[in-house]
């Protein structure tokens, strides 16, 4: 087991921590004003460093990089709907704080660590639960969304959340993303509502469906990066067919 861990960090795991390193400095730097440079804060020193050794394992480009798009423009989405219906709110009162967003492509890629770390664990019987994990997690942030039951962005939120639940799946993969990024976001939730960086409506430090909804976060991320690249591959296919047949067109014509 050892070795294996080991066997995941390599020359690349310095280029993901170098590059991590350049975004926290920049976030640090741009929204300095955000941060309480006095504080010593251990839990959150422990949760950046855990994250930063997570990232670095098994590093993909290829794998990483939607993720990281997927993560930003997810994460974006997320925070503009929570504040804006003001679900949760931030110390800052921004709907949502700029600063917030480079942290969901970090969690993200964390989280996708963490599922494939522990997929392989999961009995094979696993993955039958997950359709009822995906409902029950929907029929709970719609009970936990109804005081802006009367806004339209809850309303896409809650049908966003049916289809992520109904579209095909890869049962074991989004059981694994769905328990990684819970057990990640209780920690996460924890430091933001006990540092009163960020308060949800009920103000529980944290309310629980928040630490489960970065699991279902991911796995609304995976399924959006799935279906890209369906749709880029069949594009693909088609293009090629296409180009396949003028030349044929053309070597008969002549």
């Amino acid at each position: 087991m050892n070795a294996t861990l080991r066997a995941g960090y390599d020359r690349r795991s310095l280029a993901a921590l170098a590059a991590l390193a350049c975004a926290c400095a920049f976030v640090l730097w741009w929204w300095q004003e955000a941060f309480d440079f006095s504080a010593n804060d251990a839990l959150l020193y422990a949760i950046w460093a855990a994250m930063a050794a997570i990232l670095c394992w098994r590093v993909d480009a290829r794998r990483d990089v939607p993720r990281v798009v997927v993560g930003l423009v997810g994460g974006l989405v997320i925070e503009a709907w929570g504040t804006a219906t003001e679900l949760w709110t931030y110390s800052s009162r921004e709907r949502p704080p700029l600063w917030i967003i480079p942290a969901w492509p970090v969690a993200t890629l964390a989280i996708d660590r963490i599922a494939r770390a522990v997929e392989p664990a999961l009995p094979r019987e696993a993955g039958r639960a997950t359709l009822a994990a995906l409902l029950a997690f929907t029929a709970w942030m719609t009970w936990f969304a109804r005081p802006s039951w009367t806004s339209p962005a809850t309303w896409l939120a809650i049908v966003a959340m049916l289809v992520v639940a109904s579209t095909p799946r890869d049962d074991r993969q989004d059981l694994s993303l769905l328990l990684g990024g819970a057990a990640l976001g209780i920690f996460l939730e924890y430091w933001g509502t006990s540092r009163a960086s960020w308060t949800y409506w009920t103000h529980e430090t944290p309310p629980l469906v928040a630490a489960v909804a970065h699991g279902f976060s991911a796995v609304a991320f995976q399924r959006t990066i799935s279906l890209t690249e369906r749709g880029l591959g069949a594009a693909t296919r088609l293009a090629r067919a296409q180009l396949a047949a003028r030349a044929i067109a053309r070597s008969t014509s002549t």
